[in-house]
């Protein structure tokens, strides 16, 4: 235990034990990240209700998405796939959660195709537009960002499009560092019967980074998670994108749309393959 606890406490090297599907490997942690997704009463997992009606209906105003094939790239419970399908377009969606994919095929997003898997690791579907929403792109690393990029374009047509949106750095600036220890930490999210949770935050200013390194002691087992988080600018994005031959658009409110100019809200960016 001595050793778990100094690894905890040690500062980790950049983006070291990333791993996309941790938070879902643990079939209790699914259930509660599922649960997270649906509550309509925070932010957490994802937006409320109304602020996914708006976005999901300033991309259909942009891109139009009536008879497209729309991809969303980690679908979750399909909550943004469900919009997408009402406005008329062919939804896939693409998760690493068992429990997601079900709830958003059979209550979710009925009628729209969903399937378990990686969108870093397994093959793209062809699509006219590709979404990747609430951050995601911000818990991977750059070399992952750029594998992603190149996938995305390889599925695209010409002029079809890439929808992603990010936190913004001005947020990174409210973070601080710490360290937490409970019992059932969380009120229960690790584990459903007793556990010791541990909670170490840091930050690495000269990324806009943070890392929140969770090890949670059970009687029968001790488990170590990283939530690695990478805040941004558009033209950081932009840059990566069009890296990644995409011609990328001026930065947009995630939620509303309209053009980016409150530094603290989230920001989007509509990326083309060109024609």
């Amino acid at each position: 235990m001595f050793d778990a606890l100094r690894d905890l406490v040690s500062r980790p090297e950049l983006f070291s034990g990333f791993d996309t599907s941790a938070l879902w490997a643990d079939p209790h942690v699914a259930r509660q990240m599922l649960s997270l997704h649906l509550c309509d009463d925070h932010a957490i997992a994802s937006r409320p209700g109304a602020e996914i009606d708006m976005m999901a209906a300033w991309i259909d105003r942009e891109l139009g998405l009536g008879g497209k094939r729309v991809v969303d790239l980690g679908c979750g419970p399909g909550l943004y796939a469900r919009r997408f399908r009402a406005a008329g377009a062919h939804v896939t969606g693409i998760d690493v959660s068992e429990n997601s994919v079900a709830y958003a095929s059979e209550h979710g997003c009925p009628g729209g195709e969903f399937q378990v898997g990686s969108y870093l690791e397994d093959e793209l579907p062809s699509a006219d537009v590709f979404t990747l929403i609430y951050g995601d792109i911000c818990a991977m690393p750059p070399r992952a960002r750029h594998r992603l990029f190149h996938k995305v374009r390889a599925a695209l047509p010409e002029g079809g499009a890439f929808v992603l949106d990010a936190f913004p750095t001005a947020q990174f600036e409210t973070q601080q560092e710490g360290m937490e220890i409970a019992m059932r930490l969380g009120d229960g999210f690790w584990a459903p019967g007793d556990y010791v949770g541990l909670k170490a935050t840091f930050l690495y200013p000269e990324h806009s980074t943070t890392l929140d390194r969770y090890l949670i002691v059970e009687p029968s087992r001790t488990r170590s998670v990283f939530n690695w988080l990478e805040y941004m600018t558009p033209s950081r994005l932009s840059a990566e994108l069009e890296q990644a031959g995409f011609v990328s658009s001026q930065a947009l409110e995630a939620v509303s749309g309209a053009l980016w100019h409150d530094e603290d809200k989230p920001f989007a960016l509509i990326a083309r393959k060109p024609d």
